[in-house]
């Protein structure tokens, strides 16, 4: 078995807060040396909670498997390391990015330097201050979580910067791929809002497509004898009528259509909740899902931690701390040929100094030889020339594939006819009764744009060798099917790999491929619930909501393109492939890795706080002029507080002892809340938002879907692209969470059209003669049309 997948790999992290060093976590996971260098004074995050006398479990986690070296970066000594590096993470901004920038690129032309901030380099919004929470605030997840009545929620943590962090591997190995072929290192820069804000499927073109805001929902979860549980209700389930033996609903024949069911999604939920009065969470969750129906429970961050499913597949790790271990998330993904995950803690700050910087020391990029710089081919992004195959619906596996399009691979994705690939949702204009709306769908043609389009059953024998021959002339394989699929199909991995050892490919599922739990049902707003995230999202305690999307969904597809790009990058060396399993439960963790640590360091289960922090206060969203605004703001130290009350003309709080501390604030939130509610409720959240930002205190609007796709930092920046679709015509789309300096990810092709490249891949690619082509037709393996197209739903 072959070693780590990035063994040769050198990363300096420079990063403070949670982008840089969960970004620099991934690549010591998947076998890279990660340099930590702190800053003077140590990096903030070792005062994150929670403690363990007096050391962060958060940092611990964050940055284990990390070397830590002190070297200013005015030093000899950093020049040297940079020097070695082969990717380097950093978080300054301003000038002093500038500079960093500059030094970086005199060290060593072959390096991938990732340059990350909260609104990027560049625009109205680029020296902002900012804290998660106001970050989390103009990523859109906010606005639309929560009671339409009441003020948006948003998620506890730093969401926006684990957002940017996935992605920003994903920069981080697609450069380094083209620096290793070509010699040639570049910046990419990348915005923490631009990151979160590529994570959504249809939040943007619900407005442009369609002028739909998209609005806050309320709760759909359903209260049981112990708790709640979730339906994921957008399917039609006889069996869900059978288990709550409402035979008098079964025996409505029209009920399962999709359009009358979703329309009477109501009296389906309050069926079940008669049913469920009397059931527990997890009897309801298995004997639901033996009937393969999509219901999930709504689990704490200690029922996690007792998970059945996650011990058998052995999905958590442990972390050293004062004597002690403690369990953590564990790496989201499984790899069969070099698995995932080094052994070691957290650093302290300096302990690998004089190691890393002795002239003895064995760097394991050493024996790396980088070719002659040569410049790329502006069209050319640092991902061409690798083909990918994707067999996917939904979002998950789109969203990695996508990755892999917008950077210059070629990928084609299969579709079956009488199941097209999601081709609904956000139809321009709302008009799902077009002859052609499976082409017009803007769920379907923002996820998979650049991508190539091909008609197959492969449960068909003709179909599953023509899938096999694309195999043999391909370098990754994307799936997000069940977990008994692609065997089913008989196209499992230890089939593939005989067609082409060199394959990667990766399987994202519910749960995983393994484990009791391995063939339970679910989307991604099942894993909201099954994985902890929805008992943090709340008014307060007993109060759960979900995000309003399938939250676990893109978290999946941009950790499952990082972990088949390093196994990639070993492919390229070895000749040798592997398969990645990833269960979404699994992948969504880490994003919440603080709040799970909570529970197990503390043994204190986390329960929603609303808007509020455990850290700062005041914190919250308050309502603004305007239908539905809100204005998210924090207050970080005392020095806020009193720019607060200059600016909300109260500065009888500025000198009121009782609330000179944040203890003492905390205790008098209401009272707070009320006097930052009446100054903005006459002014609009930008005004507001900008008044307070001239005083230094962070603050943010908290923007709904048309505000973002009219904001002006935004479209100074270039982020939204226009796109031409032959059918569905010309609209804005969201760019790209990445700005490389030298191979630019570009929209090249918009979304296809269904079985738009049937011949250009089964003739041109494969070399299939025409009455080869035509055979495959008049068998059913392929179609130009989906056979029930005039039958949406996902």
């Amino acid at each position: 078995m072959p070693g780590h997948p990035l063994a040769d790999v050198v990363v300096l992290e420079l990063a403070t807060g949670v982008a840089g060093p969960y970004a620099g976590r991934l690549l010591a996971d998947l076998g890279a040396l990660v340099i930590k260098v702190e800053p003077p004074g140590g990096d903030p995050a070792r005062r994150e909670f929670p403690l363990v006398d007096g050391e962060s479990a958060f940092y611990a986690w964050l940055n284990a498997a990390k070397a830590n070296v002190t070297a200013p970066i005015d030093s000899d000594d950093f020049l040297r390391l940079a020097a070695r590096a082969d990717i380097v993470l950093h978080s300054e901004r301003g000038a002093a990015a500038d500079s960093l920038d500059h030094r970086l690129a005199a060290a060593n032309a072959h390096a991938v330097v990732i340059s990350l901030s909260p609104y990027g380099r560049t625009g109205p919004r680029s020296m902002w201050e900012s804290t998660p929470y106001t970050e989390w605030a103009t990523g859109g997840f906010q606005y639309i979580a929560g009671d339409p009545a009441r003020e948006p929620l948003a998620l506890p943590g730093y969401q926006a910067q684990f957002h940017t962090a996935t992605l920003a591997g994903v920069a981080a190995l697609a450069g380094l791929r083209h620096a290793r072929a070509t010699g040639e290192g570049q910046r990419i820069e990348m915005s923490h809002q631009e990151a979160t804000l590529s994570c959504h499927a249809w939040l943007t073109t619900s407005w442009t497509h369609g002028g739909q805001v998209q609005m806050r929902t309320g709760s759909a979860f359903i209260p049981c004898a112990d708790g709640f549980i979730y339906l994921f209700g957008l399917a039609a389930y006889q069996n869900l009528l059978l288990l709550i033996e409402r035979f008098d609903l079964l025996a409505d024949e029209t009920l399962f259509d999709p359009p009358n069911w979703w329309a009477r999604l109501p009296e389906i939920q309050a069926a079940l909740a008669e049913w469920a009065a009397t059931r527990t969470r997890h009897e309801i969750y298995h004997m639901a899902q033996e009937l393969r129906i999509a219901i999930s429970p709504i689990n704490t961050m200690a029922d996690v931690a007792k998970s059945d499913q996650l011990a058998a597949r052995g999905s958590l790790a442990t972390i050293a701390l004062g004597g002690r271990e403690f369990v953590a998330p564990g790496v989201p993904y499984r790899m069969t040929e070099t698995p995932a995950g080094v052994p070691g803690g957290a650093s302290a700050a300096g302990a690998d100094t004089a190691a890393i910087l002795s002239p003895t020391f064995e760097w394991p990029n050493r024996a790396v030889a980088y070719p002659a710089r040569a410049h790329s081919e502006p069209a050319a992004g640092p991902l061409a020339g690798l083909r990918v195959i994707e067999v996917t619906a939904n979002w998950a596996g789109p969203a990695a594939g996508r990755n892999f399009a917008d950077l210059g691979a070629d990928v084609i994705k299969i579709e079956l006819a009488t199941k097209p690939a999601t081709r609904s949702l956000s139809w321009v204009g709302n008009d799902r009764t077009w002859p052609r709306h499976y082409d017009r769908a803007a769920y379907f043609n923002k996820l998979n744009r650049n991508k190539r389009d091909l008609c197959l059953d492969l449960s068909k024998p003709a179909g599953r060798q023509v899938f096999l021959d694309l195999v043999a002339v391909s370098d990754v394989v994307i799936e997000n099917n069940g977990a008994r699929v692609m065997g089913q199909l008989g196209v499992a991995y230890d089939t593939l790999r005989t067609v082409n050892p060199k394959l990667v490919m990766c399987s994202m599922s519910g749960y995983g491929a393994t484990g009791p739990e391995r063939n339970y049902s679910a989307y991604g707003s099942n894993i909201e619930t099954a994985s902890g995230l929805a008992s943090l999202l709340g008014y307060g305690p007993g109060e759960y909501f979900g995000t309003g999307t399938f939250y676990a969904d893109p978290v999946t597809g941009n950790h499952g393109t990082v972990a088949i790009l390093a196994a990639l990058h070993l492919a390229r060396q070895t000749g040798q492939g592997q398969w990645i399993d990833m269960a979404l439960l699994e992948a969504a963790l880490p994003f919440f890795a603080q709040q799970f640590l909570q529970y197990t360091v503390t043994g204190e289960v986390p329960v929603p706080m609303g808007n509020r922090s455990p850290v700062f206060a005041p914190q919250g969203a308050y309502r603004s002029a305007g239908t539905d605004c809100w204005l998210a703001l924090s207050v970080r130290d005392e020095r806020d507080w009193a720019a607060l009350c200059r600016v909300i003309g109260r500065e009888d709080m500025a000198v009121d002892a009782a609330l000179a501390t944040v203890e003492g604030r905390r205790a008098a939130h209401d009272a707070i809340d009320a006097a930052i509610a009446a100054w903005s409720a006459p002014l609009d959240h930008i005004r507001a938002a900008n008044l307070l930002q001239a005083a230094g205190i962070p603050a943010a609007p908290v923007m709904p879907n048309w505000e973002i796709v009219s904001d002006n930092h935004l479209n100074d920046r270039g982020f939204f692209v226009p796109v031409r679709h032959p059918e569905a015509g010309t609209f804005p789309y969201p760019g790209f969470a990445w700005r490389f300096e030298r191979t630019p990810a570009r929209i090249f092709r918009p979304a296809p059209m269904f079985a738009e490249h049937n011949h250009e891949v089964l003739g041109g690619l494969l070399g299939l003669s025409a009455d080869a082509v035509a055979a495959l037709y008049d068998a059913g393996v392929t179609a130009d049309a989906p056979i029930f197209a005039a039958s949406t739903s996902l």
